[in-house]
This record gives C-alpha cells, structure tokens and sequence, in this order.
C-alpha cells in the first residue's frame, strides 16, 4: 500500500491555490506533499488513505464533497472559526489576554482612542486602520469595519504556530513600516514586519502561557497560529489567529512530518528523513535570498 512504500514523501496532500499566495508551497521545500490545485483539482483521483492539509478553503470544499473518505486537517467548518475575526472574539470571550473588542460604531467609541478597526477578514494588516481622534472616526467609511478594538502600546510582537496545542514555530517580529509600528497609513496598506526564526522550546514564559490557553480554546484545529503582541508592561495580547498563515524558511517541511507522524502513527523512514533534510535546505535559502536587494519588503533571519 502506498503508506507503506519505501519512499515517505507524497504521503500528504495539500490543498492550496500557489496563484493567490503562499507561494513556498510551490517550491522545493514542498515536494514532500501532492498538491491539490487549481489547475487539478477537478480531474485528481485521491488516495482515500492519504490525509489533506486544508489551506484553501475553496479548493477544500470542492474536495470534501468529491472524496469524503480522506481525512482532512482543518476542514473548513471548523477553520471558520478563527478566520472569521467576530467569530474569533466570540468564541474566546471576555479573556483578560484579548484587547478589548466590539462590533459597532456605538461601542467603538466607548473603548477611547486610539481605535484599532479591522475588516472580518484579511492578513497582512491590509483593511486595518487605526483611528487616533474622534474627527478621522467620523470622517472614515465605517461599513467598510466588523471589529473595533483596545490599542496596545507594544513592547514586542511574536508569531507562534501550533500543532495539536504544541509549538513548533516561533517568529519574533519586529515593526519596519509607519503602518505596522504606530498604525500609521491607509486602511488598503500593509503591514511590514522583520522576522526572524528563533527556537520554539525557549519561548517566553508569558507567551507560552497565553499560547496554551487559547489552544485549548480550538481543540478541533489541528494547525492553529497566533500573534501576540507584549505591552510595555509585559501583558500578553492575543492580536489574531491563522489556520493559513504563511510558510518561510523550512516550516512546510515541519508540517509535514508532523502531520506524517500524527496520521500514520510513526516517524517518516530514514531515507525521507534525509530527503526532507535537502529540502529544508533549499527552502531555507530561498527564504533568506527574499532579504537580499533595495525591495522594501518582509525580512527574514534565523536566530543563530
């Protein structure tokens, strides 16, 4: 059977659209999967032993009504969940770890400015914008705003992604642009970070706390990532969460084996080992070389 060949790579498909971003799926780094597509998803014939990585829910709903045998991580029911920003904050509650939060004009004004307006969805920051006076809040088209919350005056800001509850990506970020160090800009703007790799099994008591009490808050999301931001004080802020965030550095091949490991019940062989150790090389190279030129863009480091 095919779980059972000399070769563990292929062992997983994932569903993602490469046009519409997340881009490192398409490269090196990525072979380890079957990628379900665009361009195939109407004609693939699935194994039904194999599982699937959801990380495009359009792809993903087409598959699910085609072959409801394969298991599927974060199917869309449950990704919803914390796509959705309202449905987010609704499900976590009045946590003293989520700033405060509302859902209408009226309520927005009782928080006090600085005012931090987000779209439903989005990433990137992009539809975010930061009121500092009542006078741009009503100047503002608010139709184009679902949430309305508390601005913190950060210390820090770290990205964390989670398997099963457990941490196995940390990226502390640091602000580069006006929009993503005071809030400064356009709503349609993104927001630009520096990033860098660091270990996940140091992460910061504070944040590791917080980290495990919001898994647990999503039991039935296999892959869950949260960004949190430290204020001056050390308080810890769940700012958002991502079941499709994006992938730098060898962080799909980590997927991999983790999902590997967790559906089949055993490590991947030596000899995919080794393979996937290649890739992760290649990937990670292809990550740093996006740091090189004059292109002000997203940076990326590794924590030596």
């Amino acid at each position: 059977e095919s779980i059972n060949s000399e070769d563990d790579l292929g062992k997983v498909y994932v569903s993602v659209n490469t046009e519409t971003g997340h881009e490192a799926f398409r490269n090196e780094g990525s072979d380890a999967f079957q990628h379900i597509g665009q361009d195939n998803v109407d004609t693939i014939k699935l194994d039904p032993n194999i599982p699937i990585l959801n990380y495009n829910k359009i792809l993903t709903k087409k598959i699910a009504k085609k072959f409801p045998k394969n298991f599927i991580y974060n199917p869309n029911e449950e990704v919803q969940k914390s796509g959705s920003k309202k449905l987010f904050h609704e499900i976590v509650g009045e946590s003293p770890n989520i700033p405060k939060t509302v859902y209408n004009e009226k309520d927005a004004l009782k928080i006090g400015f600085p005012i931090i307006a987000k779209p439903s969805e989005g990433h990137s920051g992009v539809g975010i914008q930061i009121f500092k006076n009542k006078d741009d809040f009503d100047k503002a088209d608010q139709s184009k705003f679902d949430v309305y919350s508390q601005y913190i005056d950060k210390k820090s800001e770290n990205r964390v992604i989670n398997f099963k509850g457990k941490p196995f990506v940390w990226l502390e970020r640091q602000p580069i642009n006006d929009k993503a160090k005071n809030g400064d800009g356009k709503a349609d703007g993104e927001m630009v970070f520096e990033y860098t790799k660091k270990d996940p099994s140091k992460l910061p008591d504070n944040f590791a706390k917080v980290n495990k009490a919001f898994c647990k808050k999503f039991p039935t999301l296999s892959l869950l990532c949260f960004d949190f931001m430290e204020d001056q004080d050390g308080k810890v802020y769940v700012i958002e969460a991502n079941t499709m965030t994006g992938v730098p550095f060898d962080i799909a091949i980590d997927m991999y084996k983790l999902i590997f490991n967790d559906f089949y019940k055993r490590p991947v062989n030596a000899k995919t080992e080794a393979e996937l150790g290649v890739l992760s090389k290649k990937l990670i190279k292809r990550t740093m070389n996006r740091s090189k030129g004059d292109k002000f863009d997203t940076q990326w480091k590794i924590d030596s």
